[in-house]
């Protein structure tokens, strides 16, 4: 940046060679290099999801005879592109935790519709069991009451635990779909694996999650109107914290040993090129800054 120093003076340059910073220098670092991405992921994941915040305005602000029949038309608009959103924004993401260059429009567009039909499966899956979760929170409970047995609250369990192991799925299911040719029952039966593998990596997602949730809450509670701000980041950087911590797993299990397997090229892997047909050489971090020499020009009184 030019604003604390000169842009004139060429520095040592990038060494291409240096050892790579650890995960979490590396989680930031990768942030703070893609946050326009991130900036413009979120907007357009905020644009997506106008049918369901119409539906709450048409629910809470009008009382006619189309209320109900519009929120549940709404709503069911939101239903079906939900999925295909997470498995475009999982495609962008994956792209960024990659480092690889890439075109946004092109890697959301393709990432929406060729994962359309799974998209709109998980998310039904999804759907399904939050509303499980939901409805078991208020019916139980009077249940519990009405009956005086505490044993009702042993299926509300079980329903709990199961939405938590969704969501642990949840974090391979759209890396995977997005990564692989997998069918969706493959897709589903190693997400459960992998999360299985995984319970540190969950805990950590879901605990970074709960905290920018909570940011989000905070500054809600603080002043209404900073809930604007939930437009312009936080579902990327969860979405980001997501695909950084759980697809090197993915890599790990599924991806490297089927290229291994096969004998394959691996795409995701950077290709060593042989001093024969290597170009050029890359001296980044091993030049001699070059200061610039400014020359006084004369002045015309």
């Amino acid at each position: 940046m030019g604003l604390f120093r000169s842009y004139e003076n060429a520095g040592p340059g990038i060494d291409p060679n240096a050892p790579k910073k650890p995960p979490f220098q590396r989680f930031w670092a990768m942030l703070w290099q893609n946050l326009g991405k991130l900036f413009l992921l979120n907007i357009l994941y905020s644009m997506l999801h106008i049918p369901m915040m119409a539906s709450l305005v048409v629910f809470l602000e009008t009382n006619n005879k189309f209320t109900y029949a519009m929120t549940v038309f709404l709503l069911l608009v939101q239903m079906l592109i939900e999925g295909p959103t997470m498995a475009g924004c999982a495609r962008v993401l994956r792209q960024i935790v990659l480092d690889k260059p890439f075109f946004f429009n092109d890697e959301f567009k393709k990432g929406f519709q060729q994962n359309f039909g799974a998209g709109l499966l998980y998310w039904l899956i999804d759907a399904l069991v939050i509303a499980s979760v939901v409805a078991g929170h208020f019916v139980y409970p009077n249940i519990a009451q009405e009956t005086g047995s505490k044993a009702i609250f042993i299926p509300f369990g079980i329903s709990v635990a199961v939405a938590l192991v969704l969501l642990f799925m949840n974090y391979y299911i759209w890396p995977l779909q997005v990564a692989t040719k997998l069918d969706k029952r493959t897709v589903l039966k190693n997400a459960f694996m992998l999360s299985g593998l995984s319970l540190k990596e969950c805990i950590i997602s879901t605990l970074g999650s709960a905290l920018m949730i909570g940011i989000m809450v905070g500054l809600w509670m603080f002043n209404s109107g900073l809930i604007f701000f939930a437009a312009f980041f936080p579902a990327a950087f969860v979405g980001y914290l997501v695909m950084f911590v759980h697809y090197p797993v993915v890599q790990k299990y599924v991806i490297n040993p089927y290229y291994e397997e096969t004998g394959e090229k691996n795409p995701e892997e950077i290709e060593e090129i042989s001093e024969e047909e290597r170009v050029f050489t890359d001296h980044g971090g091993t030049e001699q800054p070059v200061k610039a020499e400014r020359k006084k020009g004369k002045v015309i009184s």
